[in-house]
């Protein structure tokens, strides 16, 4: 009996460490391996596959260096987390060209200097604690390097646009060369003698080689180095045929154009004209029709008007301000809204191998004029409630064979004067080129959508009872489970 008794256990012993054994070895033989699963809403925490190609063909280490404060505001403390994340699918992805660090420059003072060399700022962030209000500092911010160039994202507290924040960053420094961008039709200089696209040149050319055209010869041709061209037309003058058929080529060959075009001329004195731009047929052969109208919306921009003795702040209803886009587009990666002074209306007509997408609606309480023009702050007329509706103001076309035109109603749309404080035009068309140029190379990362579902805001008593209920109400049911078992036993 005794004997059957130790070979039982001798059994039972045995079992236990082949078991042991089984367990540490598939664990080891598994560690080289790895399965993962997203099932977050749109997949946010999985790179895009254009992600993965730029990283994969990359010649050189790009070294990332995420600064966050260790005293960011406790509701940035999920963000944090997701970057962090983020950053380490890069470098997974990365195949050791990727160099990931965190750095906290509130304790670091080395951190705190590269920062600075790096040109990532301080951000000021408003919060409530304990009753009371508060204004702290903190750097969250993103430096990048490869080889010798140098680029930042000075704040990363939208996690939705990122990927393309990075990626889009990643794909500048690793060019070989600037990309080349045309204008033509610029603007001519103001009364000073100077350019009214100097913001605009000056963005474009930390990223692009930025050359005006001379396209009036008859043998002028537009060279198709120039990955994109941007094209002027304020409806006062008309284009010669040799210019036109140069911009046709341009684009019959694959090329890509922004258009900004006025549906009326708006003369300096206020006076409106009908266009006389013979680019609207041009354009009008893709579909997209400029109408010989100009928009209002109550959603408006604040002009001073008056002069030097009198003047006055009061919202324009001819220059709209919009933040009706189209998120499935990357165009707006980091765009809110956009301003747009004296703009017409884009009507789409389904054309035979083109496609179509309107990029940027006004508000629904929007208005046209039409025929009769009131530019007049105090004598504009109010609209009927049934004249009240949402105009396309910006349309992105393609063909097949891959060429590509957006379309922007509005020649004044990019102009030094036009631009207020928190207009976000320029950087709106910095990211069109940066798509339009990379040969679709950025298409397809999609906006990272994550939903946080935090408790609501509590009173310190409140948030006492939900602490203790939650450290106290697990073992007090065990400890009834307990007592009901022992119940049943007796």
């Amino acid at each position: 009996m005794l004997n059957i008794f130790r070979l039982k256990k001798m059994k039972r012993q045995f079992i236990y460490a082949v078991t042991i054994i089984l367990f540490i070895g598939i664990n080891f033989f598994l560690a080289g391996f790895s399965l993962r699963l997203d099932l977050s809403n749109g997949a946010a925490y999985t790179l895009s596959p254009a992600t993965k190609k730029i990283l994969k063909n990359l010649n050189s280490v790009v070294d990332i260096k995420f600064f966050a404060s260790s005293d960011i505001p406790a509701r940035l403390l999920p963000l944090k987390t997701d970057v962090v994340d983020l950053l380490a699918e890069y470098r997974q992805s990365g195949g050791g060209k990727i160099n990931i660090q965190v750095l906290d420059p509130k304790t670091n003072s080395g951190a705190a200097s590269q920062a600075a060399d790096a040109g990532v700022p301080q951000i000021q962030f408003s919060q409530l604690e304990q009753d009371k209000y508060a204004v702290t500092s903190s750097y969250f911010g993103i430096a990048l390097s490869y080889s010798k160039k140098k680029d930042v994202i000075p704040q990363v507290t939208n996690f939705s646009s990122l990927e393309y924040n990075l990626t889009s960053a990643i794909y500048k420094l690793s060019r070989k060369e600037l990309v080349k961008v045309g204008t033509i039709g610029e603007p001519a200089p103001d009364v000073q003698g100077n350019s009214q696209l100097t913001n605009l040149t000056q963005l474009l050319s930390q990223q692009f080689t930025v050359d005006p055209l001379d396209i009036s010869s008859s043998s002028a041709v537009i060279d198709p180095s120039y990955k994109t061209v941007l094209i002027f037309d304020d409806g006062q003058k008309s284009y010669s045929d040799n210019e036109l058929s140069a911009i046709k080529s341009y684009l019959d060959q694959g090329g890509k154009a922004v258009f900004f075009v006025d549906g009326v001329s708006v003369d300096p004195s206020m006076q409106v004209t009908p266009s006389k731009s013979n680019l609207l047929p041009l354009i009008g052969d893709w579909g997209a029709g400029i109408e010989n109208d100009l928009v209002l919306s109550s959603s408006a921009e604040l002009v001073n008007f008056g002069n030097i003795r009198v003047s006055f702040l009061a919202p324009y209803p001819f220059w709209i301000i919009t933040g009706d886009l189209n998120q499935q587009s990357s165009f707006f990666s980091n765009i809110q809204q956009l301003t747009y002074p004296w703009v017409s209306a884009i009507s789409l007509k389904k054309k035979p191998g083109i496609s179509e997408i309107t990029l940027v609606k006004t508000t629904s309480q929007s208005w046209e004029q039409k025929g009769t023009f009131v530019l007049n702050p105090q004598t504009i007329p109010q609209p009927a409630a049934k004249d009240l509706k949402s105009f396309t103001v910006t349309a992105d076309l393609k063909k097949p064979n891959g060429s590509e035109i957006v379309v922007i109603p509005s020649s004044r749309f990019a102009l030094d004067q036009y631009l207020s404080q928190n207009t976000q035009n320029l950087e709106f068309i910095l990211n069109i080129l940066n798509e339009l140029a990379s040969s679709g190379a950025l298409t397809g990362i999609r906006s990272r959508q994550v939903a946080f579902y935090p408790l609501p805001d509590l009173s310190t008593s409140q948030q006492e009872i939900f602490r203790y209920a939650n450290i106290l109400l697990l073992p007090l049911l065990f400890g009834v489970y307990g007592a009901l078992r022992l119940m049943r036993r007796r």
